[in-house]
C-alpha cells in the first residue's frame, strides 16, 4: 500500500505546522494544496518540505475564489502521478488521535509488528474497493483537553477518513455548487465506520478558539449567498428570496458556533493517548493567532454594502 494524504491549505500557519507533520506520522506522503495565502502558511510548508523531501509535494494557486472541487481533484491527480494506491482526506485543522498512530508512535520500535499493531493504516489497508473509511469527527471546545458529547458536533459526527482508489474517484462541480463535498465522486460502495467516538478518530481543531470559528462560519456564510444567491435549493429547502436563503444560512452555520458552547453542552476527558505523541509539535499550535477571516468579512461588507448581507448571522465579527 503506498497512503498519500491530500491537504487543501488556506492561511493555516496557527495549525499547519502541527498538522501536515501529524499527518506524516501516518501518510507515505502528503500532498499539499497552497491556495492564496497571505500568512506564514507557504513558509511552513517549504519548511516541512525542507525536512522531508522526499514526501511531501505541493500544488499553488493565487485565485482568490475558492473552488474546493478543482482543488481536491487536482491533489488527487497529483497522488495518482505518485503512484497512491489509497488516499487520505486530512483538513489542516485536523489531527488524528494518536492511540491509532502506527506503533513506533506509540510505543518503543521493538513492540512494532506491521502486520498487526498499525490501526489506521491497518483500516484504510483493508477497505473494500469504493467504501470509504469513516472515523469519529471530535470537536475539541475552546480547549485541547476534551471534546464535545451532546450536541449537534457530540452525538456521533463522522467524517470520510480514506480509501482505496479508483479511476472512477474523481470530484467535481455539480448544479453549479463548488463547495462542502469532502468524499470523492465516482463508485463509493458504502462507508465503514469501525470506531466510537472513545475509541478515537480525528480531532476537529476549528473549535479551540471561538474567535476563529465566529470568523470562518461568517465568512463561509458571506461566501455561499454571493456565489450561490437565490434561487436555490440548500440542504433540501427551497430558499426563492435572497432573504430566505439567508436565513437558512444562518441556521445552518450557526450550528458550529451555538452548538460547541463548552458550558452549555456535555463533554469527556481526551485520553492521554490522544496527545501525547504530538507532545513535540505542540509549539508549532497558536490557538489565539488572528483569523484571517476577520479581514475579510470586513473586506466584503465595504465592496457590497451591510445590505447584501442583511439576514446572516456574523456573529459579532462586524
Amino acid at each position: 500500500m503506498k497512503l498519500i494524504g491530500l491537504m487543501p491549505v488556506r492561511n493555516e500557519d496557527w495549525v499547519l505546522g502541527l498538522s501536515a507533520r501529524a499527518a506524516l506520522m501516518w501518510c507515505d506522503q502528503l500532498m499539499i494544496f497552497e491556495h492564496a495565502c497571505t500568512d506564514r502558511s507557504s513558509a511552513i510548508v517549504d519548511e516541512i518540505q525542507r525536512e522531508y523531501p522526499e514526501r511531501v509535494a505541493i500544488r499553488h494557486d493565487t485565485g482568490r475564489e475558492w473552488t474546493e472541487m478543482s482543488h481536491r481533484w487536482s491533489l488527487l491527480c497529483a497522488a495518482r502521478l505518485h503512484q497512491a494506491t489509497h488516499i487520505a482526506l486530512i483538513d489542516a485543522d485536523e489531527v488524528l488521535t494518536g492511540n491509532l498512530l502506527p506503533a513506533p508512535f506509540r510505543c518503543p520500535p521493538e513492540c512494532y509488528d506491521s502486520n498487526t499493531d498499525d490501526p489506521i493504516r491497518g483500516y484504510i489497508r483493508d477497505l473494500p474497493d469504493g467504501v470509504i473509511l469513516q472515523l469519529p469527527w471530535l470537536a475539541l471546545p475552546r480547549t485541547t483537553d476534551r471534546y464535545l458529547t451532546s450536541g449537534t458536533f457530540g452525538r456521533i459526527q463522522r467524517v470520510s477518513v480514506g480509501f482505496k482508489d479508483d479511476p472512477s474517484m474523481h470530484w467535481e462541480t455539480r448544479n453549479g455548487y463548488d463547495h462542502h463535498h469532502r468524499e470523492p465522486m465516482g463508485a463509493i460502495g458504502g462507508v465503514y465506520t469501525p470506531l466510537k467516538p472513545e475509541d478515537g478518530g480525528l480531532m476537529h481543531l476549528q473549535f479551540l478558539s471561538e474567535r476563529r470559528l465566529r470568523a470562518k462560519q461568517a465568512f463561509y456564510q458571506m461566501t455561499e449567498l454571493l456565489r450561490w444567491p437565490a434561487p436555490r435549493i440548500l440542504n433540501g429547502v427551497s430558499c426563492r428570496t435572497q432573504e430566505q436563503l439567508a436565513k437558512r444560512l444562518a441556521r445552518m452555520y450557526g450550528t458550529a458556533v451555538y452548538e460547541s458552547d463548552p458550558l452549555a453542552f456535555e463533554s469527556s476527558p481526551v485520553p492521554e493517548s490522544w496527545w501525547a505523541p504530538y507532545a513535540h509539535l505542540m509549539r508549532y499550535l497558536d490557538i489565539d493567532a488572528e483569523p484571517w477571516q476577520e479581514r475579510e468579512v470586513k473586506r466584503l461588507i465595504s465592496e457590497f454594502g451591510a445590505d447584501m448581507f442583511r439576514g446572516l448571522d456574523l456573529f459579532g465579527v462586524v
